[in-house]
């Protein structure tokens, strides 16, 4: 019989501002630690700001047909369901006390990347992020796989070991216990398995809970395959090594940094905690009788 037992190696980071040099950074404090076969583990957000894939949602201009959808999709629908169905408090706050112009603009820009099954989610829609980032700056989801093969080879370059790259985030996939090979995820995903279905299973895994495993959803990898129930492991246990930065959600920021508003949030603020951005996973294989 083989068990696999997953070890963690977690070292603080300096903030990720655009352009930063990832695998120099990586290097710098995992170099001496990486060997042939190690996961590396980068959150979505952090390697989004980085590259510069962000984008102000101030730009945008909401009309009134998205306000009134807005309106009635957050206002209405979620805000009833949260309340008397899944009662999440920390949800209803942040719903409740954003200004429906500025949602609305985020509602637009989840549209125009995710589709009505996004649009219909109430936060997070199309993994499109509004934490750890200044103003009104969204980080937005990874579209390009051949990011992580970049890495992979400039780490092989630099230190000549063959690493494996896993990218995560933290927004809900739903695992459903009689599959094994499939999980549900509520943001897309580049990874064979992770079937997207927005604010479909975002919905279903919360009311059918018995049925599902909630994990954070694995967004794409690439190196050696490894199966996805191990990815899924991988991406559960890394989640909580990574912790949340300025915080989970809006509120949780501007209540860390000591702002009121999203107007009121400067880049400089974002070095005032430390960040784990990424984590180094070594996988022990254990045989036995």
């Amino acid at each position: 019989m083989v068990k696999i037992k997953i070890r963690i190696l977690r070292k603080k980071f300096n903030y990720w501002y655009p352009g930063t040099d990832v695998v120099k950074e990586i290097i710098d404090n995992y170099g001496k630690h990486i060997e042939n076969g190690d996961i590396i583990v980068i959150a979505e957000k952090a390697l989004s700001t980085a590259l510069g894939n962000i984008y102000d949602e101030g730009l945008i201009q909401a009309d009134m047909l998205t306000k009134i959808f807005t309106f009635i999709i957050v206002r209405i629908l979620w805000l009833n369901l949260l309340k008397f169905v899944f009662r999440n408090r920390e949800t209803i706050q942040i719903l409740s006390s954003v200004q429906l112009n500025i949602i609305s603009a985020h509602k637009k820009l989840s549209l125009r990347y995710g589709g009505i099954k996004h649009f219909l989610k109430p936060v997070s829609e199309a993994g499109i992020d509004t934490t750890n980032l200044p103003y009104k700056y969204v980080s937005l989801p990874l579209r390009d796989p051949a990011i992580l093969n970049s890495i992979r080879a400039e780490i092989f370059r630099k230190l000549g070991k063959y690493v494996n790259i896993l990218i995560i985030d933290t927004d809900k996939s739903f695992k459903p216990r009689f599959l094994k090979r499939v999980v549900f995820a509520t943001r897309p995903s580049l990874i064979k398995g992770v079937i997207d279905l927005g604010a479909y299973i975002y919905f279903t895994g919360r009311i059918l809970r018995k049925c599902f495993i909630p994990y954070p959803t694995p967004v794409a990898y690439n190196g050696v395959n490894i199966g996805l129930p191990l990815i899924l492991r991988i991406a559960k246990i890394c989640e909580k090594g990574m912790g949340s930065g300025l915080g989970r959600n809006i509120m949780e920021m501007l209540k860390k940094i000591g702002k009121e508003g999203l107007e009121d949030i400067m880049w400089l603020d974002m070095a005032k905690v430390h960040h784990y951005p990424v984590l180094l996973v070594k996988l022990i294989v254990i045989r036995g009788n």
